[in-house]
């Protein structure tokens, strides 16, 4: 896939470039996490990133698979870059590595109200199942719900 005629490639990473995935977090979340959060999670067995890039960064998948589950920790796609494909290419990738090392079921969180990743985990085939009330903190100090979805993999 590619962006503006330039190939989008997907590169593993691993916890070495914690200081990458906390770049691009900073720039997409308004309480975005920092080094030691992304340095802690590839210290659970199983953790892998995927970072695309053109051949800058242009977004990143964080995901866990643990036996027949696995769980979407974070994707963000930086500003200049959304709606061009990065995302989707980044959760099928993550779905297809997930899916081949024999998981049944995904799982992800997402801030109620953020329709357009709603709408591109339901073209997944992502179900909403549950709500975490008062999840996500905003920049006034106010939080809002993350909804609970979960996609049957093949």
């Amino acid at each position: 896939m590619s962006t503006k005629n330039k190939p989008i490639l997907l590169r593993p990473v691993t916890s070495d470039q914690a200081e990458l995935l906390t770049g691009i977090h900073r720039q997409c979340f308004t309480n975005y996490w920092n080094l030691d959060a992304f340095s802690d999670f590839f210290t659970v067995a199983g953790t892998y990133a995927l970072v695309a890039e053109s051949p800058l960064p242009k977004g990143m998948v964080v995901y866990r698979v643990l036996y027949e589950q696995a769980d979407i920790i974070t994707i963000a796609v930086l500003p200049e870059h959304r709606r061009q494909g990065v995302a989707r290419m980044l959760l099928a990738e993550a779905i297809r590595n997930a899916t081949e090392k024999g998981c049944k079921h995904m799982f992800l969180d997402v801030e109620d109200g953020n329709n357009a990743a709603i709408s591109l985990y339901e073209g997944f085939g992502f179900r909403h199942i549950s709500r975490r009330k008062l999840y996500y903190r905003q920049k006034d100090g106010s939080f809002t719900d993350a909804l609970v979805m979960k996609c049957k993999l093949a």
